[in-house]
């Protein structure tokens, strides 16, 4: 892991309470980002304060990074990190962290199906895996499910069209859980998991990646192991920061 300075490039608001922050190696730094797709970094401010963040960009972009940080009213170390990076011109990183991520050159098989779970703004972890898979030329099936509370809160959900549009391996599935609450919704509506497992009717060749809370990833965990999904075969960073007993 390695401390780097960033400029702070831009602070723009996505949704009512999730912010897009883009973040570049200062000039005096000549070396490149070393991160890999899904990776997450800690971002500390003067006082000690720090926080984890999933990356959202994909590696291929060298020397910038960017963030989706929500705000959490109430948590003095959200708060701060949100008024550092509104005020200041510079933030020191720490990266990379996680063993939840992949890298396109280790995908040999073209069939391996591969499923992303993200719940939230979970979704900054998978957009930067599928960001590196596409920019690399992957032709594996994709399939991209975004859980959310209400539409609103999908914030980057025409970008997610995009690629399905763009890209005929890939499909985007969005979940609303809460439709009443989302006017003129006409998609899918329940839970994230139990989308995934009316949608997933075999779990042979399928490489799954969860972003999200514990009781997510571990509901999805539980209604595919049952079906023989192998633990292999299921990727989260929820296994590692919160382990089951």
């Amino acid at each position: 892991m390695n401390k780097r300075l960033t400029d702070i490039v831009a602070v723009e608001r996505l949704n009512r309470d999730v912010f897009r922050i883009t973040l570049s190696l200062v000039a005096s730094d000549t070396d490149s980002l070393d991160f890999c797709a899904g990776q997450y970094l800690d971002l500390s401010l003067p006082d000690g304060k720090k926080a984890s963040f999933s990356i959202a960009s994909a590696p291929d972009l060298g020397r910038t990074l960017e963030l989706h940080i929500r705000h959490m009213p109430g948590s003095v170390i959200n708060e701060g990190i949100l008024d550092h990076l509104q005020t200041q011109q510079q933030v020191e990183i720490t990266l990379p962290m996680g063993s939840c991520f992949l890298k396109a050159c280790d995908i040999a098989d073209e069939s391996a199906h591969l499923v992303f779970a993200a719940a939230s703004t979970g979704f900054a972890q998978t957009k930067s895996m599928v960001e590196h898979l596409l920019a690399n030329g992957i032709s594996n099936p994709i399939d991209v499910y975004w859980g959310a509370r209400v539409e609103e809160d999908m914030y980057l959900e025409n970008l997610a069209k995009q690629w399905a549009e763009r890209h005929a391996n890939l499909r985007f599935i969005p979940v609303v859980s809460e439709p009443s609450k989302s006017p003129g919704w006409t998609g899918r509506t329940g839970l994230l998991p139990d989308a995934i497992s009316e949608d997933l009717t075999s779990v042979d060749n399928v490489q799954l990646f969860a972003s999200g809370s514990p009781a997510m990833v571990y509901a999805l965990l539980d209604r595919f192991e049952a079906r023989g999904l192998k633990p292999q075969q299921i990727h989260s960073d929820v296994f590692a920061y919160a382990p089951r007993p």
